[in-house]
């Protein structure tokens, strides 16, 4: 296939170069983007007179005829260098000469802004709408769990009592976190970039706010140069990938810990383990572990990603040909991720009599003693010292805090009384958080319908954001 830049550089590429710089089989992925991306420019051109309206319509149904060809798995990618020239010069095999006009005014500097400017939207969307799938398991499972007392731990040493819905919802926030960031990066996407050409605009007074309209942007780029050298979109989305994967990694840390036969709180479904080559009794968490190896890949892309803008000057670069594997790489194992992991999670056991067991040794309730004395007249920090004499006394003595008899407990404070053994009752250690963030049950129960409203108004949003990336179908259909 002849190069583009064939009037200037007139001598055959070194084959190995060639190779080397070829990006197609990477920016293939971005082909339907490419598609609409090109379908909205030719529109633009012919409303300023470089195309009449015959071959406005002999393009677009050309393009239609390129799209198919690509998604029937015709096309011959080896000889081209990007998904550009490829559409180009399909396009040219089909309807022959206005194939030429299609890049008036245009540069392979701002046309593939446009294409990843529409796959992060696109990703964006199937990402927020995965993570509320999750966040829906979630609020499953805590409605599911609002009774059952589980075990908090702090520096991997048992804590306090929990509801184990508590402990399902501190997820849910993170998540939350995660959507209200995705929605952010929505915004930052929702600009148009063409018509900045190269670096420094089209020659052509194209009108960019048909452009606009046409691709579904609801603002336009302001600076040329900007537009065709900064990638803050996509960075911003991988770091946003990036956070939702250091999420889940801790989620599946916990869930691999509690899996353990030393804990045994939870038993994960066969279908999402393996087995051992060599040790027939072995069943691992495999999911799990490849979920938390993958946050450590997407974490990656991110620096990857910074890496190569540090240094770049002003405008486009080639070395921004790269950042199209790293934003499929991190939009891959983010959405996988996320899918398995919704899967495994609604399959999880809950071994309540074991975890009812473990509730009742490690003092959990210690806490709840030194408020108890702070309740009665005591200072926190001296009923925190004679608590603390009370666990190691118990402690040599192999006994339970309620089960120190009242006369005991006053030798060590006079504010001890006979509604001290209820007030540390698990029950009432948990009933005792009454702040709206606590794992009290009307505290638990009220973050689960919450969370569930949340939810039900996801659907809209994603529903108005679907709505703001541009269908190829339509576009057709209100032009040819």
């Amino acid at each position: 296939m002849e190069k583009i830049w064939k009037g200037r550089i007139s001598s055959n590429a070194d084959l190995f170069a060639e190779k080397f710089t070829s990006s197609i089989y990477i920016d293939k992925e971005f082909y339907l983007q490419d598609i609409i991306g090109t379908c909205a420019y030719v529109i633009g051109l012919h409303s300023i007179g470089v195309l009449n309206i015959s071959e406005l319509k002999e393009i677009l149904a050309g393009l239609k005829k390129v799209k198919v060809m690509i998604e029937d798995g015709k096309m011959q990618f080896e000889s081209y260098e990007d998904i550009h020239s490829l559409i180009e010069y399909e396009l040219g095999k089909i309807i022959g000469d206005p194939a030429a006009k299609i890049h008036t005014g245009r540069s392979r500097n701002d046309q593939i802004v446009v294409d990843e400017l529409l796959f992060v939207k696109g990703a964006i969307v199937k990402t927020l709408r995965l993570i509320a799938s999750l966040q829906e398991k979630i609020i499953k499972i805590a409605e599911n769990e609002k009774n059952t007392i589980f075990i908090a731990y702090t520096h991997m040493q048992k804590a306090q009592p929990v509801l184990l819905s508590h402990y399902f919802l501190s997820f849910f926030d993170k998540f939350k976190r995660n959507i209200s960031s995705l929605f952010l990066n929505f915004e930052e996407c929702d600009f148009l970039p063409l018509g900045a050409a190269a670096c420094t605009g089209s020659g052509y007074e194209i009108d960019r706010e048909l452009l606009a309209k046409v691709l579904k942007f609801a603002g336009k780029g302001s600076n040329s140069m900007d537009i065709v050298g900064s990638r803050d979109f996509i960075m911003d989305y991988i770091y946003t990938c990036s956070k939702i994967m250091l999420n889940l990694s801790r989620f599946c840390e916990d869930l691999i810990i509690y899996s353990t036969g030393e804990f045994s709180y939870i038993d994960i479904d066969e279908s999402f383990c393996t087995g051992s080559s060599i040790m027939p009794q072995k069943k691992n968490p495999d999911i799990l572990e490849l979920i938390r190896g993958k946050s450590a890949v997407v974490a990656g892309n991110l620096v990857q990603f910074m890496m190569i803008l540090k240094g770049l000057p002003s405008t486009y670069n080639s070395d921004l040909q790269e950042d199209k594997k790293i934003l499929l790489s991190a939009f891959a194992e983010t959405t996988s991720s996320i899918d398995v992991f919704t899967r495994l999670i609604g399959k999880i056991k809950f071994n309540r009599q074991t975890i009812k067991k473990s509730l009742e040794s490690g003092f959990l309730e210690a806490t709840d003693c030194a408020d108890y004395l702070t309740r009665r007249g005591e200072n926190f920090r001296k009923a925190h010292n004679i608590t603390g004499k009370l666990v190691r006394y118990c402690m040599e003595n192999s006994l339970k805090l309620a089960e120190m008899p009242l006369l005991t407990l006053k030798e060590y404070s006079d504010y001890f009384g006979d509604d001290f053994y209820e007030s540390i009752k698990i029950e009432n250690c948990i009933e005792a958080k009454q702040v709206d963030c606590g794992t009290s049950s009307k505290a638990v129960l009220d973050k689960i319908n919450s969370g569930k409203n949340l939810l039900s108004g996801y659907e809209k949003d994603l529903k108005n954001l679907q709505e703001k990336i541009p269908v190829f179908e339509d576009i057709l259909s209100a032009y040819v």
